[in-house]
């Protein structure tokens, strides 16, 4: 019956394979690939002796006919048949005359030994045999023969030459090389399986040498690094891949100790103003204005401390993936609109010139609109609070036929070179604000980064220190560029349609 694999027998050797340990299967698969190559080695030798036994054989077989052949060449052509028969005669033994048979085209026969002619009685006429009839086996009273029986012509008379050579010191020599072979075979499979675990061991020794290393690296030595083969296999490859992964591990934990001390910094400040301002209050005795201050001062550092604290969570969720995005399809012009009417009170306090620039025609994307909102706000903030006096702020939205462009750029203070890199970074800020009480927490950035990154984009960064900023948000989209403009200078709110 035909063999059938089943999905329960892959699993069942898989699962033994599972079982044994990499060495051990490293060394059977050496043993065995060793092994059949000796074997087939050893095969192939056993066969060459054979052939080359035979062809030796036949070759001096071949040489006995011509050796007849040459006897009656050298006899006259018209010689008597009796003369011809006392010339073979004295055929010397030694060449083959225990195993000689020659008979003429009409059946006379010259020259016949005794041992032959108790097994071949009979031998074919010369014209009844193939031009070369080749070699054959047959047992005698002595032992086994290889003969040969082959037709030859001379003075133009045909003759069927019969002529042998005996086995019996071929099968010695093939028995001794037999029962080497039987000796020798053991020990080269002992070999194979010494090879084999020799070169799983060598094979596997940096494995070892790398889960050593692997297993004394712990939190408090995350700088140590694997050992770097120089071999260029895949161990290689391994140890490389996994230094990487140990980089990006102590990048992430020396990320965490970094967030974890600044935010415990952050919240430590206001907290601490919050509980001074309290004890102050209760340690003497205050007029109604006074409470009243000291209240304003607890709300806006309460306040503060509440949206650093919204902030941290909403990174902290996003670095969990706990943080869902709701997408849906909306226009970009309407979180400029509302973005600049809640902005609008802002500006005019910081006599900052806003002008917000939305297209005449829907511009529509696919995110989440309130984080969108969030990132919006994040930006012009961060416009507000480095624009000084006097300087101007602008929102727009721009379309073309691939792309639409969320842009927030400014005439403040702008960002260095050495800066402009680490921007995004948490809780890296940069120079001291134009605008607002407190230097912010320097997450505001990062937040927005998170959200661009995922809506499929990125924020991109135009800045010369001294001239102001330009950051932007690319989505997908489509269309003609047609603008509206709304310019807010201090009180006065003007609108005007650009083509």
């Amino acid at each position: 019956m035909p063999s059938i694999w089943t999905e329960n027998d892959g699993r069942a050797e898989h699962a033994v394979n599972a079982k044994l340990p990499i060495r051990l299967r490293l060394s059977i698969w050496f043993f065995a690939i060793f092994a059949g190559a000796t074997l087939a080695l050893l095969s192939a030798c056993l066969w060459m002796v054979h052939r080359s036994i035979v062809e030796l054989e036949t070759n001096e077989l071949e040489q006995r006919v011509r050796s007849v052949e040459r006897l009656l060449d050298s006899r006259p052509p018209n010689e008597p048949l009796a003369a011809q028969q006392r010339a073979l005669s004295v055929y010397d033994v030694t060449h083959g005359g225990k195993w000689l048979q020659v008979i003429d085209q009409d059946g006379n026969w010259l020259y016949r030994s005794k041992s032959v002619v108790t097994v071949y009685p009979t031998l074919a006429l010369p014209q009844e045999l193939h031009s070369n009839s080749g070699t054959f086996e047959y047992s005698a009273s002595s032992g086994h023969v290889r003969g040969l029986i082959e037709p030859i012509t001379v003075h133009g008379r045909s003759y069927a030459v019969q002529t042998g050579l005996s086995l019996n010191k071929t099968l010695v020599i093939l028995g001794d090389f037999h029962r080497q072979l039987l000796v020798l075979t053991p020990l080269v499979l002992l070999l194979a399986g010494s090879a084999g675990y020799f070169m799983s061991r060598k094979a596997l020794s940096p494995v070892a040498a790398i889960t050593a290393e692997a297993q004394r690296i712990s939190d408090k030595n995350l700088s140590n690094r694997l050992p770097a083969l120089e071999t260029r296999d895949e161990l290689a490859a391994m140890s490389a891949t996994l230094n990487q992964m140990l980089d990006r591990i102590e990048a992430g934990y020396r990320s965490i100790r970094e967030f974890t001390a600044n935010a415990a910094h952050e919240l430590r400040t206001p907290v601490s103003l919050i509980c001074t301002e309290t004890e102050v209050s209760l340690a003497f005795q205050r007029t109604a204005e006074e409470y009243r201050d000291t209240c304003e001062h607890i709300q806006r550092e309460s306040m503060r401390m509440g949206k650093l604290i919204e902030t941290l969570l909403a990174l902290a969720r996003a670095d969990a993936g706990a943080e869902i995005m709701r997408m849906e399809k909306f226009d970009l012009n309407d979180i400029v609109g509302d973005a600049a009417k809640r902005w609008s009170s802002q500006f005019q306090k910081a006599s900052i010139t806003f002008t917000a620039c939305a297209t005449s025609e829907a511009t529509n994307v696919v995110g989440d609109r309130a984080a969108l909102k969030r990132l919006l706000d994040i930006l012009i903030e961060n416009a507000w609070r480095y624009t000084p006096k006097g300087g101007a702020i602008t929102l727009s939205v721009t379309r073309d036929q691939r792309e639409a462009t969320l842009a927030v750029s400014d005439t403040g203070v702008g960002i260095s070179a050495d800066d402009l890199p680490r921007i995004f970074d948490r809780f890296y800020r940069v120079g001291r604000p134009q605008n607002g009480e407190h230097r912010g927490s320097g997450l505001g950035l990062a937040l927005a980064q998170w959200i661009a990154e995922k809506h499929d984009t990125t924020i991109t960064v135009e800045s010369n220190l001294g001239h102001g900023s330009r950051f932007s948000v690319e989505f997908g989209g489509s269309g003609d560029t047609y603008f509206r403009e709304t310019v807010l200078v201090g009180k006065n709110i003007k609108t005007e349609r650009v083509v």
